[in-house]
């Protein structure tokens, strides 16, 4: 699969466009073929290294999908569901707190790949008449 990765310290420059395995998801996880994504201020700042994040990391913070594997323990969703990613997948409910803030897209590998494995809990339901880019 395909998937733009950042190289330290950032700058437009530094994106590259990698082959990767296709992943499988665990324990709790599901497998999303990304349709569509979108690049927003945060992700411009962590491309341009404003943002720090690790060496290699896949960019971007948004997008929509289908699940295409859900891995064992897996209860909210099911092959075929249509997603959308969340702002903060980590911050479900209560007061926010900063260990619940982080973004995908430079704590974690983001959506500018073909496929992602990602907690159940980080994606909510499409609404329904939309296409993926509307989303």
């Amino acid at each position: 699969m395909r998937q733009i990765k950042l190289s330290n310290p950032g700058g437009l420059k530094n994106l590259q466009l990698v082959q990767s395995p296709k992943p499988s998801p665990g324990e709790g996880q599901i497998l999303i073929k990304v349709f569509a994504s979108s690049l927003n201020y945060h992700d411009l700042l962590v491309a341009l290294g404003r943002i720090p994040t690790q060496d290699g990391r896949v960019l971007l913070s948004d997008c929509a999908g289908a699940i295409e594997e859900v891995g064992h323990g897996v209860t909210k969703w099911q092959a075929g569901d249509q997603v959308i990613s969340c702002c903060y997948p980590n911050w479900i409910d209560g007061e926010p707190r900063a260990e619940n803030l982080s973004f995908i897209g430079d704590n974690e590998d983001g959506y500018s790949t073909e496929y992602i494995v990602i907690s159940q809990d980080s994606v909510t339901r499409m609404p329904s008449g939309w296409s993926m880019a509307e989303a």
